[in-house]
């Protein structure tokens, strides 16, 4: 798949969540619905935030980075990090919803959004090469 191929499918799956989502919010009712519906407006959220965030990282560091990486990388690290952001966005929105937000746990959740994006920076990849081993 070339760039312009990722690009412009996750710029239509984007714009696609997207309307799912307004969908959602225009023929749900969260006083009579049941989980099904809840269901429905958190993930079509998630992915809509996901494509949208995705392309916008990929898009700053296609632009502003300091170094010289692939394109490809730069997909892989701005992906990524889309998930972890969106995820986060949507487990506070979720607390709130659901009325167990406070301080500790915005606080809580916040922590450990950044260790587990400071794990994933910190880890190496290591070189996947076997190793023959004769009998």
């Amino acid at each position: 798949m070339t760039l312009r191929q990722y690009i412009f499918t996750m710029l239509f799956a984007t714009i696609l969540c997207w309307i799912s989502w307004v969908f959602v919010i225009i023929n749900v009712d969260p006083f009579q619905t049941t989980y099904l519906g809840f269901v429905f407006f958190y993930m079509s959220f998630f992915l809509a935030l996901l494509g949208t965030i995705s392309l916008l990282t990929f898009l700053s560091y296609k632009l502003f980075a300091s170094r010289d990486l692939p394109l490809f990388r730069y997909v892989q690290i701005s992906f990524k990090q889309s998930v972890f952001i969106t995820a986060f966005i949507i487990m506070f929105l979720y607390l709130r919803g659901g009325g167990f937000l406070n301080i500790w746990n915005a606080l809580l959740l916040f922590v450990i959004f950044i260790l587990v994006i400071s794990f994933t920076i910190s880890i190496k990849h290591k070189n996947s090469s076997t190793t023959n081993l004769e009998l």
